[in-house]
């Protein structure tokens, strides 16, 4: 990472290098280590995402899923309950076709799932700016979601082979890391929003309803300075499936400033995490502040209210975003 790198957490404390990598959870199932590595090409039709998990039993799982219209039917491969031994590491992570290799703690990290089936990746990660630790807020890191999380986005490069085809990519990209308790009934709804307009436009939030409250979390990397989130507005069109189609998210962030974040829904795959919780995982392509880019919005729905809505006219009354093209 460069020198201007760092200098846009002028105002924030570091994070030890020790928290990328494998933490000592309690014996519980519900304790819940995980990463995330995502991916969007739109010029490709398709997007793709690796996730890893491990509980506190030693029982750990990984998602490679490839999604979007140039795919046809999605690539999930999900691998769950693999026992992994105590020293197994970031640095050489393996759960069924998912290898993780974390470099140098929060700038650089290797994700390789091998060939087999429809799909395989190499994809490589470099951080463009430092971490961003929800623990680092005033008010900490909600403990339903976990103890401590970062969100970090990155320059990407690699290739992905969909069906013998090798699709290159140089791209932006994002990756998150949390550890602690996961409970996912424990919040209503959320939206998770990640996107890059380059190296140095940088926008994630993540707003969630649970306990009768509003929780948010996040960072703006804008002008060489990084700062919190403090208030977002969005607006979101949706189908019939309540997937989102498009969202505006007007952001606030506790240097003053106001930026736009406007995406149109290119690929969306329900992601089931729970039987009480779907995550409709849209990737996007994005302008912030007019700047193309990539990104992605994960909303949260418990399936029972899903299930209820989705059964009825969701048409009526529903607003609709004007002007995005």
């Amino acid at each position: 990472m460069t020198e201007r790198a760092q200098s846009r957490a002028e105002a924030r404390t570091p994070l030890e290098p020790t928290h990328d990598a494998r933490h000592c959870l309690r014996e519980d199932a519900l304790a819940r280590e995980s990463l995330v590595f995502m991916l969007q090409l739109p010029e490709s039709g398709l997007a793709a995402f690796v996730y890893t998990w491990v509980n506190g039993l030693g029982k750990a799982g990984s998602a490679f899923v490839v999604y979007g219209p140039e795919v046809g039917e999605v690539v999930a491969d999900f691998i769950d309950g693999q026992p992994v031994s105590d020293d197994q590491g970031f640095n050489d992570w393996q759960v069924g076709k998912v290898t993780v290799r974390h470099g140098k703690p929060f700038e650089t990290a290797q994700i390789i799932v091998a060939p087999g089936g429809r799909a395989s990746l190499e994809y490589n990660f470099e951080a463009v700016h430092p971490p961003y630790n929800y623990g680092s807020h005033r008010d900490g890191c909600p403990g339903w979601v976990a103890e401590d999380r970062i969100e970090q986005s990155g320059r990407v490069r690699g290739v992905l082979t969909l069906d013998g085809r090798a699709i290159p990519f140089d791209t932006m990209g994002h990756r998150d890391h949390s550890w602690g308790t996961r409970d996912w009934y424990f919040s209503q709804h959320w939206k998770w929003l990640e996107a890059q307009a380059g190296a140095d436009l940088v926008v994630h939030f993540w707003e969630v309803e649970a306990l009768g409250r509003k929780v948010l979390r996040g960072y703006v990397l804008r002008d060489g300075r990084m700062a919190d989130v403090t208030g977002v507005d969005v607006k979101f069109d949706h189908d019939e499936r309540l997937a989102h189609t498009a969202v505006v998210a007007d952001v606030r962030d506790d240097l003053g400033r106001s930026t736009r974040v406007e995406g149109r829904t290119f690929a969306l795959y329900p992601f089931v995490v729970s039987p009480q919780v779907v995550l409709n995982e849209a990737s996007m392509s994005v302008t912030i502040d007019g700047a193309p880019g990539v990104g992605h919005v994960e909303m949260c729905w418990p399936t029972a209210y899903l299930e209820h809505v989705c059964a009825r006219d969701l048409s009526a009354g529903s607003p609709v975003i004007r002007g995005l093209p």
